[in-house]
């Protein structure tokens, strides 16, 4: 019997315990504590030996290589705003205030443009493979707040990514007599009636997870 991991919330699916295979649920079946598809599943494996440690002088020497460039506003705008959110989390009003403020202006600097669903699905895509070369770079100057945000941000956006699919394949039915949810802290969206009693991700009460009209 194998076990299975949510990627979002941790939520372990034990065959054992389930008495159904994992690959025998339908394919609608969603993680029960935090709304994700089976997609979004990973077998959990045995332990390894851990890995040899790699060359850290050519880690150095690519990291060198890699080339830097200047934010966007818009992309300036959703640090600030993150920075709020984190400080909301830690009851620090003022500073919060501080990076919002920080956070409008620079988004009433950026000029909108439009795009369809498949340039959203894509730049989602581009996101996702950005974070494992973010994560790295935060464990290797051990930052724990970056490592707190990249995590949150990986789930949210896979989880984004999901529903768009399901909006592409499905249209407006998919939404139809239900609510959509959205977690005022890390951004997780929820569909359904009822948000979570807590946010699977970064564990804020259900009233911070607040409905979209």
């Amino acid at each position: 019997m194998k076990k299975y991991r949510c990627t979002i919330c941790g939520y372990i699916y034990d065959e054992a315990v389930e008495k159904i295979k994992f690959e025998d649920l339908p394919d609608d079946w969603k993680c029960p504590l935090c709304g994700a598809p089976k997609s979004l599943f990973e077998e959990v494996k045995e332990e390894q030996e851990p890995a040899k440690e790699k060359n850290t002088v050519n880690n150095e020497e690519q990291e060198k290589r890699e080339e830097l460039r200047e934010l966007t506003n818009y992309e300036i705008s959703l640090i600030c705003s993150n920075l709020a959110r984190g400080c909301e989390k830690q009851y620090l009003e003022e500073e919060q205030k501080l990076f919002r403020e920080l956070a409008e202006h620079y988004e009433s600097k950026e000029k909108s443009k439009e795009g369809t669903l498949n340039d959203v699905a894509n730049e989602l895509t581009e996101d996702i493979n950005k974070f494992k070369s973010a994560m790295n770079i935060a464990e290797k100057y051990q930052d724990r707040g970056a490592k707190r945000i990249i995590t949150w941000a990986s789930k949210t956006t896979n989880i984004m990514k999901v529903i768009l699919e399901n909006y592409k394949n499905k249209g407006t039915d998919y939404l139809k007599n239900t609510k959509i949810w959205v977690c005022d802290i890390c951004g997780f969206v929820y569909i359904g009636d009822v948000p979570p009693e807590i946010c699977p991700i970064c564990k804020v009460p259900k009233l911070k997870i607040l409905e979209v009209k």
